[in-house]
């Protein structure tokens, strides 16, 4: 090859990496064909609280699954208003709603024979009164999708699951009797925490975790004892129900405290976890894998960083817990461990 080819080619190569870095694909929600009558409400406003509202996930384009930033043309806000005007009519009352968005990614991965597509959404509706707001019902769910092409599909569902979620409320009122100010409602988070165990002490209880549920609340299932090597934790033995004491898999258990240090147990091992602004993080490696309904599982694919890195490898995060059901949100990404 000559060397003006030669060069003509590497221009070509970094154009066409910069085109599939640069690529997005448009996400709308699909306007819902029926009316519900006598609706509470005729009117939504939108409060993004996502940690990066720039976009929602990476999906995977055309035959060579070319990764593609998810983006709305449209801002949310503005569909959302469309979605509660063809679901309204002149039956509805005067009640407006917020629609708080908290979590909204898209992820695919490519397997042997097929791809798997996942849609994750964490949203809450509020009825609004004044400058008063009360929360009417919540939602916190995975989708999954798997197919030879799954964008589409995922991207059907995805908007499905949103009109639905205003449908089924606008007939509903308040279910709290609680109060909030729009401050408050941006400021969830740190409310919700409030009523958790584990974000309101100093001194973690020692002990064996098996789920989130236990870590959270504090009450844990079992006494350990540890092995350490190299300042690492090496083994971890519980008392089973015989009295007798037994290896624990981490990748059975959630957690585990030891000398008032809080660790995350994952399949790798244990990672200390570290308590900053209101929020638990650990670095460690994760895999690109998720188990069908595994919410925790499904959460490793969304966070700020927003993307994929490939289905078969491993790299260390940052990773911060989600108060609400224990998943791990990446944050970024440390380094790569192969």
């Amino acid at each position: 090859m000559s060397k003006s080819l030669l060069i003509q080619w590497f221009i070509l190569l970094n154009c066409f990496t910069s085109y599939s870095q640069n690529r997005t694909e448009d996400f709308e929600i699909a306007l819902p064909e029926q009316k519900v009558q006598n609706s509470l409400y005729n009117k939504i406003s939108f409060l993004d609280s996502r940690d990066d509202t720039t976009y929602m996930g990476i999906v995977q384009l055309g035959a060579f699954n070319k990764k593609a930033k998810v983006i709305s043309k449209i801002p949310l806000e503005a569909q959302l208003r469309k979605v509660m005007s063809s679901l309204t009519d002149s039956t509805g009352k005067n009640g407006e709603l917020l629609f708080q968005l908290r979590q909204f990614n898209f992820a695919e991965i490519t397997g042997a024979v097929n791809e798997k597509g996942y849609c994750y959404l964490k949203a809450a509706l509020y009825s609004k009164t004044r400058d008063q707001y009360q929360s009417i019902s919540s939602i916190d769910t995975v989708i999954l999708i798997k197919s030879m092409d799954v964008t589409r599909a995922l991207f059907r569902n995805g908007s499905k699951v949103i009109s639905n979620f205003i449908e089924t409320n606008l007939l509903h009122e308040p279910g709290s009797l609680n109060y909030y100010s729009y401050n408050d409602v941006v400021n969830m988070d740190s409310i919700e925490k409030r009523s958790i165990a584990v974000y309101n002490i100093s001194k973690f209880s020692d002990g064996l975790y098996n789920t989130y549920t236990s870590f959270k609340n504090q009450t844990s299932d079992a006494e350990i004892s540890v092995n350490m090597k190299d300042e690492k934790i090496f083994s971890v033995k519980a008392l089973d129900k015989m009295g007798k004491a037994v290896k624990v898999k981490a990748k059975d258990i959630y957690a585990i405290v030891y000398n008032g240090q809080p660790f995350i147990a994952t399949e790798y091992g244990y990672y200390p976890l570290q308590k900053m602004n209101d929020d638990f993080f650990f670095t460690g490696r994760a895999k690109v894998t998720a188990k069908t309904g595994d919410v925790i599982a499904a959460s490793f694919f969304f966070g700020i960083i927003g993307g994929l890195i490939a289905s078969n490898s491993e790299a260390i995060f940052e990773m911060k817990i989600d108060h609400s059901n224990g998943g791990f949100i990446r944050m970024k990404e440390i380094k790569n461990s192969n």
